[in-house]
């Protein structure tokens, strides 16, 4: 019996044996499709995007390293073949996996280190939990920019021998716990390089040889964080307690913590400045549904000399090859890359502003002052540049997001709400109420911009404030501009609408009269209509006297007392027997009062009364002659001023010239003395052509033209000969008591 259990005991041990081999390969298989299956549920949520021309990229060539790259391009239904327009790029989804893809910069896809450069795209880490429970997250993706003499086939590798897991592709292979140099492990990295990891598995396990150890020290497990993979100063030796071994931690750059695995796409915005050198990335700055992100990571590199990238000489062209390396170990996820801008393609600016047209003020995103006042007339504005690139910004759809709390219309009976400028010189391309709907406007551009002109482009939309019942806070909204060749946003400014506070001005005078050498003083009161205190230096008083506007004035510049309005018009603007004052109130806030109109009336004065008058008709002129007046010039000045008045009057006259159509007089106007003398009358030269005292009481009235005989009065002098017809002109007359 002893023999035949023990027999049978080896017979169950080896089954369960096999159970197990069976079994533990059932659940790869399962695990690998799940993956797959991830990788996939990814794809089918890829955020709007530009697509992928495959003539722009080139992948990785690992055929020096013995293994697969994993980068395929797959469209929206996961086809790496057979669609012409690809979707997003999957480097990596499984375990031990490497892949990496690189711009064609033959095909015109690069970065030029002289100019501002933008790359825009979603990149995905895959769910929250595996489909198949067990596994963790790892190891990420790299982004690099890299003139390495290896090209194409840059790739982290060691002797021929590519590097995987903590590597990232990119960084160098930290598999021998003897070698001490940390040159040696730079040596194993892309050479003339810069990167920006997105490390979703935390290498900390502190082994030398283990090749898990660059993230020694951070508390977090997933970052972001750059630096020079190519450079010995980004690794530090480190020698553990009683051991001859060393294992190397990276130095990193810009360290961000981030959380990547959560079913979501995150947004990612590279940008470098050509004028500091430096690269700025902002992440999670825009949410899949095109929404402004609330908590980007923005972070702005130290300063990227060209040494790093093997030295001016080594880049005559100034270009730079781009792309994305990833790595998986033990454990895996799905990573996916879509685009929304190429650095080389198109490169463009676009900002909002909101213009208050009714202030005469602009706010943008940093102004101090970005409050309106309800009802004011307000522009929404966005601001189209084109910088650079080798393809023309074409096809431009604006969907607009307009701020809350304006209504959106001009008045205009064609039903335009807005237009769009370009700096052509080009009419101005009307937008129609017809593509308003609720606070979005859809226009597609009629006019594409490029290198040569139109540049730019400004986009305009009409709106007036809602009045509101108290200061109203107005968010940020984001709009969304879509090519084929770009994608962007545009942010309106947030802003105020401040609570209407209406203001009243009521003018004590409405009819006065003044002696003809009296000043008018006009009072009045300011009150806001809620009973709110007025402050003088923030109020202004703008008046018009006869259709002339006067100069703006502070309420306190002529009262201490709150609210008190008083205007002096002096005498000498007073020119007119009956004089119309108009006057009106706002405040530093841009509230308006209602007009208030006055009637000034001069009791004593002088006046002018002129009839029409005529030139006689020349029927053989020479080229030099006089054209005397035709019949009586009544020429009236009426002096009511006080019987005791001691000053004269004096009149006098220019004139713009006489013309038929479009044909001028070939000569002048003339007023010629009793004695002969003669002065041209224009507009640059007036004539002084009478004057008189007062002698007796009352209206004294004189007849100017009737004092001038035939040969002196104003007068015609031919210069030339003048075509036939009818010539005919105006004059402008002027008096007064002073010279």
């Amino acid at each position: 019996m002893a023999k035949k259990l023990r027999f049978i005991l080896v017979i169950l041990f080896f089954t369960i044996i096999g159970m197990l081999s069976v079994f533990q390969s059932t659940e790869v298989k399962a695990n690998q499709i799940d993956a797959l299956s991830e990788a996939t549920d990814g794809l089918n949520t890829t955020p709007d995007n530009i697509g992928l021309d495959p003539n722009l990229f080139t992948f990785g060539d690992f055929s020096d390293y013995g293994t697969k790259n994993m980068a395929v391009m797959q469209d929206e239904n996961g086809r790496t073949t057979g669609s012409s327009l690809k979707k997003a790029i999957r480097m990596t989804y499984f375990k031990s996996e490497k892949a990496a893809i690189w711009s064609n910069v033959a095909g015109g896809n690069y970065v030029d280190i002289r100019k501002k450069q933008t790359l825009s795209l979603w990149v995905y880490f895959g769910p929250k939990k595996h489909k198949t429970l067990g596994d963790g997250f790892g190891d990420g993706m790299a982004f690099v920019l890299q003139n390495s003499p290896a090209g194409v086939k840059a790739f982290s590798n060691k002797n021929g021998a590519i590097g995987g897991g903590e590597t990232l592709g990119v960084w160098g292979i930290d598999n021998d716990g003897g070698v001490k140099d940390p040159a040696k492990i730079a040596s194993t990295a892309i050479q003339n390089s810069w990167a920006l990891e997105f490390d979703t598995n935390s290498n900390n396990s502190a082994d030398p040889g283990a090749a898990n150890s660059f993230d020694v020290g951070n508390s977090s497990q997933q970052h972001i964080a750059y630096g020079y993979p190519g450079y010995s100063g980004t690794y530090t030796a480190i020698n553990p307690f009683l051991s001859s071994q060393t294992y190397f931690k990276m130095n990193h750059q810009g360290f961000n913590p981030v959380t990547f695995n959560d079913g979501q796409w995150h947004h990612l915005t590279l940008t470098w400045n050509p004028l500091t050198f430096k690269i700025t990335y902002m992440f999670n700055d825009k949410n899949p549904d095109g929404s402004k992100g609330t908590n980007p990571v923005v972070s702005t590199s130290s300063k990227v000399e060209a040494d790093s990238f093997g030295g001016h000489d080594s880049m005559p062209d100034n270009k730079l090859r781009w792309g994305f390396t990833s790595t998986t170990g033990d454990s895996y996820e799905a990573n996916l890359i879509a685009f929304e801008s190429i650095p080389s393609s198109v490169e463009a600016d676009i900002d909002s502003d909101i213009e208050d047209t009714t202030q005469n003020k602009t706010i943008k995103t940093d102004s101090t002052d970005k409050s309106v006042n309800s009802n004011d007339n307000l522009n929404i504005n966005y601001n189209l540049k084109y910088d650079s690139g080798k393809d023309k910004w074409d096809g431009i759809e604006a969907n607009l997001t307009l701020p809350d709390k304006i209504t959106y219309t001009n008045g205009d009976s064609n039903q335009v709400i807005g237009k769009v400028t370009y700096d052509d010189g080009s009419a101005d391309e009307p937008i129609y109420a017809s593509e308003l709907s609720g606070n979005t406007v859809k226009h597609t551009l009629a006019k594409g911009l490029f290198t040569t002109t139109p540049t730019n482009a400004k986009i305009t939309i009409y709106g007036k404030a809602n009045n509101v019942n108290s200061d109203t806070a107005i968010d940020s909204v984001r709009s969304n501009f879509k090519s084929e060749v770009l994608i962007q946003d545009a942010d309106t400014p947030d802003f105020t609408i401040k609570k209407s506070k209406p203001i009243n001005l009521s003018i004590d005078q409405s009819n006065i009269t003044v002696k003809s050498s009296e000043d008018a003083n006009i009072t009045g009161k300011v009150a806001y209509i809620d009973g709110s205190t007025v402050t003088n230096a923030d109020v202004n008083v703008h008046a018009t006297l006869n259709g002339t506007a006067m100069d703006t004035f502070p309420l306190s510049q002529n009262s201490t007392a709150s609210g008190q309005l008083n205007l002096t018009i002096p005498s000498a603007k007073l020119t007119q027997e009956k004089n119309t004052l108009t006057v009106y109130v706002e405040d530093k806030n841009g509230n308006v009062s209602t007009s208030s109109t006055v009637l000034i009336t001069k009791s004593g004065g002088l006046n002018l009364k002129v009839d029409d008058y005529s030139f006689g008709a020349i029927n053989q002129a020479t080229s030099s002659m006089l054209v005397p007046r035709s019949g009586l010039w009544n020429i009236i000045v009426n002096d009511s001023r006080e019987d005791d008045i001691k000053s004269p009057w004096y009149l006098s006259v220019t004139t713009s010239g006489l013309y038929n159509g479009s044909n001028p007089f070939k000569g002048n106007v003339i007023y010629r003395n009793s004695n002969g003398v003669e002065n041209i009358i224009s507009n640059e030269k007036s004539a002084m052509i009478a004057s008189g005292h007062k002698t007796q009481s009352g209206n004294q009235s004189t007849n100017v033209g009737q004092s001038w005989n035939d040969a002196e009065g104003i007068m015609l002098r031919t210069s030339g000969f003048n075509t036939q017809g009818l010539y005919s002109g105006k004059m402008n007359w002027t008096l007064s008591d002073t010279i």
